[in-house]
Formats: structure tokens, sequence, C-alpha cells
């Protein structure tokens, strides 16, 4: 049941995402073909670019977690013993879920101060950008949880 709700956010977020990135793609070629072409230049084109980039980096991130391809250095801890090895990764995985929720708490606050404050060219409340911390916070954490999971049966099984 889990398991096939969680790969349909899955698909969800892969084409959130890639809808993201065609659309800065989009926007950020109309605008350097008005700049060059028509010598008149779009005001919110590079605004908009910046805060749909926001976004695919946020949840790009959740995607990420989610295929565990994120950089990590593990030639070093792949030469512990192994009780070792499962130790760190799980302080790890605690560490990361800590971070996280702060960001994820810490992310309301922003929200209301991006509530009265104004992009400078669309004039759009800002919080509509910084909705992406915690919603992407939100989704780190689930993720997190779930990696800890797998790894724990895997090392038991």
């Amino acid at each position: 049941m889990f398991s096939r709700l969680e790969e349909k956010l899955y698909k969800i977020l892969y084409y959130f995402c890639s809808f993201l990135m065609f659309s800065m793609l989009t926007i950020i070629f109309t605008q350097v073909v008005f700049r060059y072409v028509f010598q008149n230049s779009i005001s919110w084109s590079e605004e908009l670019g910046r805060y749909i980039f926001v976004w695919m980096t946020f949840f790009g991130a959740v995607l990420a977690l989610r295929r565990r391809s994120h950089v990590s250095l593990d030639s070093l801890i792949n030469q512990f013993p192994p009780w070792l090895f499962k130790a760190i990764k799980v302080f790890g995985y605690i560490l990361m879920i800590v971070f996280a929720a702060v960001l994820f708490y810490n992310s309301f606050t922003m929200l209301q101060l991006g509530a009265r404050q104004l992009s400078a060219a669309m004039q759009i409340p800002m919080k509509y950008v910084y909705y992406a911390l915690p919603i992407s916070t939100a989704l780190l954490v689930l993720y997190l949880f779930r990696n800890l999971i797998e790894d724990i049966k895997q090392w038991k099984g």
C-alpha cells in the first residue's frame, strides 16, 4: 500500500520537476530571444526563472534522496567494520532528519514574512516562492525515514 502510494508520489515529483525545467528553459530562452532579436527585455522573466530554479532545486533534492543519488564519501566508511559502518549510517540519517525537521519548522516563519513581501518584478507574494521549503523538507523527512527503514531491513535480512 505505502509502496504504491510512494511510487505515485515519486512520479508526480519527477514530472513536476520536468515541467519546472521545461518552463524555466522556455522562459529564459524567450527572454534571450526578446533581448537580442527584438532589443526589448521581458521584465519578469529573470525573476520567474530564478523562482522556478529554487523550486527545482528543493524538489530535485527530494528526488535525488529517494533514488539515493546524492554525492557521498563512502570510500572512508566502507573501510570500517560492519557494525561501525551501520552506526555511522544511522547517525547520519538521524542528523539529516533533525536538520530537515528544523528547516521544516523554521520555514513557517519564512512563510509569514513572505506573506507581507512582494517580489520586485512580478509583484506576487513571496510566500509562493517560500512554499517550496516546507513542502520539500517534509518530503525529505519522509524519504529519509524510508531509506533508514530500508537499510535496517537490509542489514537484518
